[in-house]
């Protein structure tokens, strides 16, 4: 009588499985990083967008709260001493910058948000961070984020903000909230990237910044209160650059200038 024979069942792969699984699962990841990465940009960028419109919504309560006027970005003495401040040092926390403020200001917008007034850690004023901050270097002369540095992320629309006494602008009074035409066209305030491409007299194109490196990208906070995350071929400019922008008669006849736009032609 003969023994059965059994054949001795795989217990592994060979070689060339591993080898093969190994590429699938390679290529795989190759496809998927992309997404991945988009995705937590688009996060990243929607965080961002959500702070922006809570912001902007506190800064007009303050507004509301002060006889229609937004916070100033100038404290003149009668001696003509005067205080300027950037326009981030508004919200947030008091940054790492050495006095950002001069000795006049605490963050005013922040009593608004539920916060105090000066926070001197970077927690309490939390609300200011955008996620995608990597710094502007021309801004701060160091490759950390702005909120970081200067104690936000954010900027508040300059030209809402000088006050009767500011050095560019020399108006008879300043502009209130009521005074402002086409709400949701124009903006309150806005993640660095999307003010630092503006400055200058002609409608210029978002550049691509924190949010894309290769796309055009921006948050916006606008004075109705809603905020975006604009993409594409967008154009802005700064409200100052308008003919009517400078001298004593600035906010006369604001019915007539009712064209004014922050930005157009989106893709």
């Amino acid at each position: 009588m003969h023994a059965t024979r059994h054949s001795r069942g795989r217990t592994g792969f060979t070689l060339i499985e591993l080898l093969t699984v190994m590429a699938i699962i390679s290529i795989l990841v190759a496809i998927l990083m992309p997404a991945l990465s988009g995705a937590r940009r688009e996060g990243k960028a929607t965080k961002c967008q959500t702070n922006v419109r809570e912001i902007a919504n506190a800064t007009l309560m303050y507004a509301r709260r002060h006889e229609d006027r937004f916070p100033v970005a100038g404290d003149c003495r009668s001696t003509g001493d005067c205080q300027f401040w950037n326009g981030h040092q508004y919200v947030g926390w008091n940054g790492t910058k050495a006095k950002p403020n001069g000795d006049f200001w605490n963050r005013p917008v922040n009593l608004d948000m539920g916060m105090e007034a000066s926070p001197s850690n970077p927690k309490g004023g939390e609300i200011a961070l955008c996620p995608s901050d990597t710094g502007v270097v021309g801004e701060t002369g160091t490759n950390s984020p702005l909120f970081d540095v200067l104690g936000s992320s954010y900027i508040i629309n300059p030209i809402l903000t000088q006050g009767k006494y500011g050095i560019w602008y020399y108006r008879d009074r300043d502009i209130g909230e009521s005074d402002v035409l086409q709400v949701s066209r124009k903006v309150l305030v806005a993640d660095h990237v999307g003010f630092g491409m503006t400055f200058n007299a002609s409608w210029t194109g978002i550049n691509p910044g924190w949010h894309d490196a290769t796309r055009p990208s921006a948050v916006f906070g606008f004075v109705d209160g809603h905020g975006e995350y604009v993409k594409g071929k967008c154009r802005i400019r700064e409200w100052q650059w308008y003919p009517e922008a400078s001298g004593p008669t600035f906010v006369d006849n604001l019915q007539d200038k009712v064209n004014w736009n922050v930005y157009q032609d989106c893709d």
